[in-house]
């Protein structure tokens, strides 16, 4: 079992002058998961997911239609498709927007 010293001394070996801390210093955040990511940026900008929801539920019924037959309802819902994609679009530059001035007023 190799000791804490000679460790230390294998990472510096491998990473030349770089000293890697074992411990995180202080002000360091922690890894943030893809839950977690995606939990915070809904919370910040929640019209993004549902314009995407809607987005994708439009795609996968006008395709539905279309293998059917029914082309007017799948037309209908191509357009939709393309409204909800702007909603979506617009959705997220008005989040970026107000989070950058929200930025702004706090410095």
């Amino acid at each position: 079992m190799a000791s804490d010293q000679e460790k230390k001394k294998e990472k510096s070996e491998v990473f030349g002058y770089l000293e890697l801390p074992d411990e995180p210093r202080e002000g360091w955040m922690a890894q943030e998961g893809f839950r977690d990511k995606f939990i915070r940026k809904t919370k910040a900008n929640p019209f993004v997911p549902i314009g995407l929801g809607i987005t994708i539920g439009a795609l996968s019924y006008g395709l539905w239609q279309l293998k059917t037959g029914d082309k007017v309802m799948s037309q209908k819902m191509m357009r939709l498709r393309v409204a909800a994609q702007g909603f979506t679009v617009a959705a997220l530059l008005v989040g970026v927007a107000y989070q950058s001035m929200a930025k702004k007023e706090t410095k």
